[in-house]
């Protein structure tokens, strides 16, 4: 009897070896777990249960209420300029890499990702809200209207109604625009011509969605969309929970 529990032992081994040769490390996700998978050896090495998302239909929040996107969505991917040094004021201008909108603002964007998504895309995060404290600092570093809003009159960033953005495949991978966010060159004018034309058709198919969506494009800034809100929420100067 013993020698056949190690004869059947062995043979379970020799199959788990077999399901095993695959070499690398693989990424599986699913809506609960991101998983990163060592195949080699078929150990999870690192497992994050990531946390509820919340519904937009029974979330109970106002439209004017500023929330965290990233509490309804996991697809998004974030990379706040002004959270890092990588801008155009070479300064941290956001204690945190939060992304804050409005309310009404972002179930609008949630149907923009979604739509971005069938068709193999992901958005990309560049900035949200902005205090106007911020605005302040970009003012008096550009003081140019058309590049940087006069914080007198305050951008739509400053009252959490606009979000600038561009796109990635579904593995994170850039497409290309053409110009970085937060370039102040001719080329980053939305219908710049001399460009090439995988750059105009990225642009425009951008712009196509957001706009089906309730955001409009301006022309100085191709990343740049405000929801058709307007002004209709107050400018302000809120900190960043970083909590």
């Amino acid at each position: 009897m013993k020698e056949f529990f190690t004869i059947i032992y062995l043979i379970f081994l020799v199959f788990s070896a077999c399901n095993n040769k695959e070499s690398g490390t693989k990424i599986i996700q699913n809506r609960k777990y991101l998983i990163n998978k060592d195949s080699a050896n078929g150990i999870i090495s690192k497992k994050v249960t990531k946390k509820n998302l919340l519904d937009t239909s029974a979330a109970g929040f106002n439209d004017s209420d500023l929330v965290d996107i990233s509490l309804f969505s996991d697809k998004f991917i974030i990379k706040m300029r002004y959270a890092e040094k990588n801008n155009f004021l070479d300064t941290i201008l956001y204690p945190c890499a939060k992304c804050l909108l409005r309310y009404e603002v972002l179930k609008d964007l949630l149907k923009a990702e979604e739509e971005f998504e069938k068709d193999g895309y992901r958005i990309l995060i560049y900035d949200c809200y902005r205090p106007l404290r911020v605005q302040k600092l970009m003012w008096k570093k550009i003081p140019v209207i058309g590049l940087v809003a006069n914080p007198k009159t305050g951008s739509r960033h400053n009252r959490g109604s606009a979000v600038d953005l561009s796109l990635t495949d579904l593995y994170g991978n850039e497409l290309d625009f053409g110009t970085p966010h937060d370039d102040f060159s001719k080329k980053a004018r939305t219908f710049y011509s001399d460009l090439p034309d995988t750059v105009k058709v990225n642009r425009i198919y951008l712009r196509k969605i957001m706009e089906k969506h309730n955001f409009k494009g301006i022309n100085s800034e191709w990343w740049h969309f405000s929801h058709n809100c307007g002004t209709k929420y107050k400018i302000s100067d809120k900190n960043f929970d970083c909590n």
